[in-house]
């Protein structure tokens, strides 16, 4: 009886097996020394108010 009760459940229904993936690491991103300076806003320029309100660059 055993023996038709698995062969009942096995009827049309595969097991799902895991997809073999390769697992690749990430290189940590390099940036120069111009694009971080970049990314934090140095060499920007600079503005001060003048005569009468107006910005005006330094």
């Amino acid at each position: 009886m055993k023996a038709k009760k698995k062969a009942a459940q096995n009827v049309g229904f595969k097991e799902k097996q895991p997809s073999p993936r390769k697992i690749t690491e990430k290189k940590p991103q390099m940036l120069t020394e111009r694009e971080l300076e970049n990314l934090m806003g140095v060499n920007r320029p600079t503005y001060k108010r003048g005569r009468g309100g107006a910005f005006r660059q330094q």
